[in-house]
């Protein structure tokens, strides 16, 4: 009868402990590398490069994967927030205030603006990041807050979908992971990642110690994400 107690209460145990111990979605850091950057607030990747917009100062830096600048690209804007490019090599950035999707040469010549359509309470609770879909040819923006949306845009700026997103509370940055056809965002308020699919419902979300991370781009089995307030770029392993 002892035997018959004790392996009930061990069986009852068994559960908790491994809901204990079952480890938080957090994210493996890989590196930390400072930038000479000022205010890093979108980034994309292209061709072995990384391209990071300057909320500070209107230029896009294109940089090695470690951060070292090899071009800077001027551009007429201020308040840029997100930065992408196309297949064929062209150059966007996004314009949170005036809500602007801005086609731009790589020399910073604007080839063309377009204004996205919706409403925002402040100035700065609109357009963040962007990233280029490459499976249907359009664009991925997210609205910050005030309403914390996903939106598809045509190259002309045309909104196909808005999606809401209530998971997080606010949204800074976003990336498609052509290789699973689904997008990741990240948040400054939330410090979190999160895992989405192109209709915006969530697979996942992992915790980073990151402060004020404004943009987020994977390549290969890695996530790179850069800080606006520490001027620094993180490194991630992807989880598989």
């Amino acid at each position: 009868m002892k035997n018959l107690v004790f392996l009930i209460v061990l069986i009852s145990i068994i559960p908790s402990c491994s809901f204990i111990s079952k480890p938080l979605n957090k994210l493996k850091i890989l590196d930390e590398i400072k930038l000479d950057i000022p205010e890093p607030s979108g980034i994309t990747y292209y061709k072995n490069h990384l391209y990071i917009a300057s909320d500070n100062n209107g230029l896009v830096y294109k940089t090695d994967l470690k951060g070292k600048i090899t071009k800077k690209i001027p551009t007429d804007f201020e308040d840029l927030e997100g930065v992408a490019i196309n297949n064929n090599g062209e150059l966007y950035v996004v314009n949170e205030s005036k809500r602007s999707f801005i086609k731009i040469e790589l020399t910073g010549e604007t080839k063309k603006k377009y204004k996205i359509k919706g409403n925002q309470k402040k100035h700065n609770s609109g357009l963040e990041g962007a990233c280029f879909y490459q499976k249907n040819e359009s664009f991925y923006i997210i609205n910050e807050s005030s309403p914390k949306q996903l939106l598809n845009i045509t190259k002309k700026g045309k909104i196909i979908e808005k999606i809401d997103i209530p998971f997080a509370e606010d949204l800074s940055g976003i990336c498609v992971d052509e290789s699973s056809d689904e997008l990741w965002l990240v948040s400054d308020e939330s410090k979190k990642i999160f895992q989405i699919s192109t209709k915006g419902k969530l697979i996942n979300s992992y915790n980073i110690a990151v402060d004020k991370a404004e943009g987020i781009v994977i390549n290969n089995n890695k996530i790179y994400v850069v800080s606006d307030s520490t001027n620094k770029l993180f490194v991630f392993e992807k989880p598989l």
